[in-house]
């Protein structure tokens, strides 16, 4: 009777360590995409000549901890695992038919903040069309933007290449959306 004692003591040991390692395990594999999309920010550019330079800069003020925390009481953005940019999209609002993205025959995107104020660059087009367009889509990169997102303030610029100077100042808005990777 005493082996079987210590048999079922020893059973009972390893099955409560198991079951605490494996739900440690388990809050590793638990991760939840939280969606955000920042509102249309508003920007402007003022005429450029030709050649490469920064076109705007804007920025977007957000509590990042209290959108995680609407998704999820448990989330903070010490639970952000990574941040990934989804689009970007820049809207033109009065484009003239010299004045619009077929000015630009490359640019990018770049991100800092309150807390980092070095740019990253997230999005870049290499070739862009010489057609009217008020909508510029710019292709976003793999890049992991987590170590910005524990700030209150966003950074934004584009740069870019303007194959032909501009006289109009431009004004828009711009739409950038992530996805953002938490985990309990």
């Amino acid at each position: 009777m005493k082996i079987l004692s210590r048999s079922l003591g020893f059973f009972v040991a390893v099955l409560a360590l198991t079951t605490v390692t494996s739900c440690n395990k388990l809050k590793d594999v638990i991760k939840i995409n939280v969606p955000l999309e920042t509102a249309d920010i508003q920007f402007s550019i003022a005429p450029q000549p030709a050649g490469t330079q920064q076109l705007t800069a804007f920025q977007f003020g957000i509590n990042i901890d209290s959108l995680l925390k609407i998704e999820n009481s448990s989330l903070g953005t010490s639970n952000i695992k990574q941040v990934k940019v989804k689009s970007i999209t820049l809207q033109l609002n009065n484009a003239t038919q010299n004045d619009n993205w077929g000015a630009l025959s490359a640019c990018e995107a770049g991100l800092a903040s309150n807390n980092i104020p070095s740019y990253t660059v997230f999005a870049g087009l290499t070739s862009n069309p010489d057609a009217y367009a008020t909508t510029l889509n710019i292709p976003v990169k793999d890049v992991d933007l987590k170590n910005y997102f524990n700030s209150t303030v966003l950074y934004y610029k584009v740069s870019g290449t303007t194959r032909r100077a501009t006289t109009t100042t431009l004004t828009g808005t711009a739409t950038i959306v992530f996805d953002i990777e938490a985990g309990l």
